[in-house]
């Protein structure tokens, strides 16, 4: 398919903000490339280790046994994903930038309340065994996992897990979900959908999308998705969801790091 470079939309696209930038500009690249390209290394990633021989019976290990990466060798394989991630989302700057638009304040502060509610149905359905018990997350520990080393170990882990989890994550999954798929149901030609449309067929497909990304923690993503969806509709800023996105993401991990035993948030 032939990609756009103009922001004009389509006479039929309607919204209530004619001031709308439909962008951005060569939107298949620079929605999908760099959340293709964080998911196709992502299946390199170990799985953490299991201690129920009843569960690790079901376990293949998946890419990541085939090549011999243990779970010892995770933050390498993420700091991999990172980089690659990065300079596609470098590559794609131009086209975002110009089409972001000015942050609003209050998302933000949002996010940051929206963690109460994910730990805390996440909690509940793990606890319920609701859907599944299993986060399919790495789970993380360098506390654990470098135990009795060097502390810089540590702390250069979790500085690259922040930066995944607060810069790369956000930006990565809004231009995905809300730059190209949610727009993607209303009208192929997806660049001519204004940013933040709401009918019934987005607001199925982001719930399915939640619960499909995050199947242990399902309640959690159903209202933490559905809030973003709403500040996309309010705002029609792609800036205002990836702000919201990475203030839940920081308190997230901060909240992890403090607490011991909550690593299977990550």
């Amino acid at each position: 398919m032939s990609e756009p470079t103009s922001n004009t939309p389509d006479t039929d696209a309607t919204t209530s903000k004619p001031e709308i930038d439909y962008g951005p500009s060569n939107p298949w690249w620079t929605c999908m490339a760099p959340m293709i390209a964080f998911l196709l290394i992502g299946l390199f990633e170990p799985a953490a280790p299991v201690t129920d021989p009843a569960l690790a019976a079901t376990k293949s290990g998946g890419l990541a046994a085939l090549f011999g990466i243990t779970y010892e060798h995770y933050p390498y394989v993420y700091a991999v994903r990172l980089v690659v991630t990065a300079i596609l989302l470098w590559r794609v700057w131009p086209s975002i930038c110009a089409w972001m638009g000015k942050a609003s304040w209050w998302p933000p502060v949002l996010g940051v309340a929206l963690t109460v509610p994910w730990v805390w149905l996440s909690v509940l359905q793990r606890d319920g065994k609701w859907l599944s018990g299993d986060t399919g997350r790495v789970g993380f520990n360098p506390f654990e996992v470098f135990d009795g080393q060097e502390p810089w170990k540590i702390w250069t882990y979790i500085a690259i897990r922040g930066l995944g989890l607060v810069v790369i994550v956000p930006i990565v999954e809004e231009l995905f979900l809300r730059g190209f798929l949610l727009r993607f149901v209303v009208k192929e030609k997806f660049w001519t959908v204004p940013f933040g449309v709401i009918d019934t067929v987005v607001l199925a497909v982001c719930a399915l999308y939640a619960v499909g990304s995050h199947p242990a923690e399902a309640a959690a993503a159903l209202a933490w998705f559905g809030a973003v969806t709403w500040i996309a509709w309010k705002t029609r800023q792609p800036i205002d969801t990836i702000t919201v996105h990475a203030a839940t993401n920081l308190a997230l991990g901060i909240y992890v790091v403090m607490t011991p035993g909550m690593w299977w948030l990550l």
